[in-house]
């Protein structure tokens, strides 16, 4: 007997996102990454504190330490996320070659500007803005990063983590590959 025969055929297989797509994905999870570290930043800064006195603000020369810690804690979580990001994206995105430089370069600029602009608006607002302050009173600053180099960290050390995702990858293929004999 003649039975029809039914071929099954096999659903087609996904393919993989395209490196733009995960490139944009990256970018989404920057912005993302950077709305998180403003949020930190905001939390664990601890701003100058200004004092009231004779009706106006006076910030003394103890106090504005805070001025600098605050930039600190910046560089800080800058130095973490973008360490962590440049190995993330060269991990993730590995046919990307000498790209990932500038990849990363940006995707960390683009954190940093998220974080700042997030941490100064999660912050205290300017303590000029602040009114009836009475003498003793003590009214925070806001969080101020007042030149380029804290913004500059965040790429530099996206970097090192380019550099060092590539390194020990590269280690682990020469541990992998057959030793060669000596001539």
């Amino acid at each position: 007997t003649n039975t029809p025969r039914t071929t099954v055929t096999p659903p087609p297989a996904s393919t993989p996102p395209t490196t733009g797509r995960r490139l944009a994905l990256a970018a989404l999870v920057a912005v993302a990454v950077g709305v998180a570290a403003g949020a930190v930043w905001a939390w664990l800064a601890h701003p100058a504190l200004w004092e009231g006195s004779d009706g106006r603000l006076v910030l003394t020369e103890a106090a504005a330490r805070g001025r600098f810690s605050v930039v600190v804690v910046f560089v800080l979580i800058g130095v973490v996320v973008s360490l962590v990001g440049g190995w993330l994206v060269v991990r993730l995105v590995p046919d990307l070659g000498w790209l990932a430089v500038p990849a990363v370069v940006l995707l960390t600029a683009v954190a940093a500007l998220v974080a700042w602009r997030v941490g100064v608006a999660l912050g205290p607002p300017d303590p000029s803005s602040v009114s009836g302050v009475k003498d003793g009173d003590r009214v925070p600053s806001e969080l101020v990063i007042d030149s380029v180099a804290p913004f500059l960290v965040w790429p530099i050390f996206g970097l090192a983590g380019v550099i060092g995702a590539t390194w020990s990858d590269g280690r682990r293929v020469s541990e992998r590959s057959e030793p060669r004999p000596l001539p």
